[in-house]
């Protein structure tokens, strides 16, 4: 080799080196802490890696975190939270805004289409303040699963309504079982999944949604009769696991041991429940199944499917890169595809962002009972009959209410008016502190 080649050959080297350096200058790191429960391993495979391979200059970086919407108010507080923001749902979100913490995503929105990209309520729900500051990273709903092989073997059929219900519940009685099984072991919250059913169920979603943005008070007739009937089948016929004693005795892994090994025939639940369903059924020699929620009361109208968010997703606003963690929130919602492969180690239950899905987006092998469920629930909530989670629409202080007090009225040691007088009190404070979240319009 010459010295000419030689030297042109170190040149280019150098050169190759210089700009590798300059490009490993350029990669900029985009944080987001996750729930500890999360399976790392399948999350990087499916999302952290593709994601980093598709954008050679954004790092994404996930880590989990223990109690991740304590740990995250910490760090929003001592200015060292990560560029995602993830919390358990938009009344949190809320808090945070108030203290200028959270970036106003709306011109992102617009630049990349993101409110045709999602369900048109879930849009909605990240919107405060008229900008949005949140996209939701799972959205769910409330479901009656069933033991397919008891009612099989006892000829039942999944009830539709409240004569059906009694009429099975009655006939689980007979037959020495349960009627269903839930607990609220060591998730006390768990409570507002059945007020939530019961108000959307037998009050009615209209009239849950009247009283949400003030038309109606809480203390109507009919929300009183849907909590006097919420107590009948809880505390006075044991219902719900043999008594309200085993009720707060139940937690997960209780819950779904009796159901799943025939114990009891059938639970409401959200729909993170297909995960459970899947997991413990698994072991035993019995089947599942899933059916809407009965109808409690002719003024309830047809069934409906309860608006729900689960974690959202929002940007820190001291990101020292905003660009690129609006670059991995683009992406994350422009494939649906792409969301399913990701919410699939979770039976669809998490990680669901609320795309417009159709029974052809999910893999070949997905379990066709949760097929069915996203199809039926695009079909039922595009034709406006919808109902309003608590965790969702309502207020930090009227729904803890909502779920603490409710055990008072289960003991008898509260009355149904009283409880809810308490609750149309804490309504009537949230708006005038203008600390009430964004309802979407009814069709």
């Amino acid at each position: 080799m010459s010295k000419k080649s030689a030297l042109l050959l170190l040149m280019a080297v150098l050169l190759l080196l210089v700009g590798t350096a300059v490009a490993q200058d350029n990669v900029v790191t985009v944080t987001w802490w996750m729930e500890d429960y999360i399976d790392i391993d399948q999350i990087n495979e499916t999302l952290v890696n593709p994601f980093n391979a598709e954008h050679p200059g954004i790092q994404l970086v996930v880590t989990p975190q223990v109690e991740l919407n304590n740990t995250l108010r910490t760090a929003l507080a001592s200015g060292e939270a990560p560029d995602i923001l993830q919390t358990p749902g938009a009344s949190f979100i809320a808090e945070f805004l108030k203290s200028g913490l959270i970036m106003n995503l709306q011109d992102a929105a617009v630049a990349n289409g993101w409110e045709e990209k999602l369900l048109p309520w879930a849009y909605q729900s990240g919107i405060l303040e008229g900008g949005l500051y949140s996209i939701p990273l799972t959205y769910e709903s409330m479901v009656m699963l069933y033991n397919k092989t008891v009612f099989e073997q006892n000829g039942w059929t999944p009830p539709t309504n409240l004569a059906e219900f009694e009429a099975v519940s009655e006939a689980a009685i007979a037959a020495g079982i349960n009627p269903l099984s839930y607990g609220n072991l060591r998730s006390q919250p768990n409570n507002e999944h059945l007020v939530g059913i019961y108000l959307n169920n037998y009050a009615g979603p209209e009239n849950v949604y009247k009283a949400l943005i003030g038309e109606k008070s809480w203390t109507d007739p009919e929300f009183a009769e849907a909590i006097a009937l919420l107590k009948t089948h809880i505390a006075d016929n044991g219902w719900y696991s043999g008594s309200l004693e085993t009720y707060f005795a139940y937690g997960w892994d209780e819950f779904w041991g009796e159901f799943s090994t025939g114990g009891a025939a059938m639970m409401f639940i959200g729909t993170w429940g297909f995960r459970g369903a899947t997991e413990f059924f698994a072991e035993t020699e019995y089947d599942w199944d899933w059916a809407p929620l009965p109808v409690f009361s002719e003024g309830a109208g047809e069934y409906n499917y309860e608006l729900a968010t689960g974690s959202t997703l929002s940007v820190n606003a001291e990101s020292e890169n905003p660009e690129a963690v609006i670059t991995v929130l683009d992406w994350l919602m422009s494939d649906p595809a792409r969301v399913l492969t990701i919410a699939s180690g979770y039976g669809y239950g998490e990680y669901m962002i609320p795309l417009h899905f159709t029974a052809e987006d999910f893999p070949a092998d997905a379990d066709p009972r949760i097929v069915r469920f996203f199809s039926d629930f695009a079909a039922v909530t595009g034709e406006g009959r919808v109902g309003y989670t608590t965790w969702t629409f309502w207020p930090a202080d009227p729904n803890i209410q909502l779920w603490e007090s409710v055990e008072g009225v289960w003991f008898d040691e509260l009355s149904v008016e009283d409880y809810l007088a308490e609750q149309q009190a804490l309504w009537e404070q949230a708006r005038a502190d203008g600390a009430t979240l964004p309802i979407p319009a009814r069709q």
